[in-house]
């Protein structure tokens, strides 16, 4: 199932933002939701958005979806799962 259909119950921008401050505040970010919930992280940052934001989710095993927009930005989906 595609996380783009599912409901995003927080947003978090960290346009801006470089490593290790993306991961770390995607990190903080999910702390407080729950299990099932879907955070859509919003990044201007394209070695965030590719590489370590979706080294982080796949060592905690959160599903994740990547999306480019067209203005180069990106959104990027997480699933928290315990």
């Amino acid at each position: 199932m595609s996380l783009t259909s599912s409901q995003i119950n927080k947003v978090f921008d960290i346009s801006g933002m470089i490593c290790p401050y993306t991961v770390l505040e995607t990190r903080e970010a999910l702390k407080p939701m729950a299990s099932g919930e879907v955070l859509e992280i919003l990044s201007d940052y394209k070695p965030a958005a590719t590489e370590s934001i979706p080294n982080f989710c796949k060592k905690k095993n959160y599903p994740f979806e990547v999306i480019e927009n067209a203005d180069g930005t990106y959104r990027i989906l997480i699933k928290k799962e315990e």
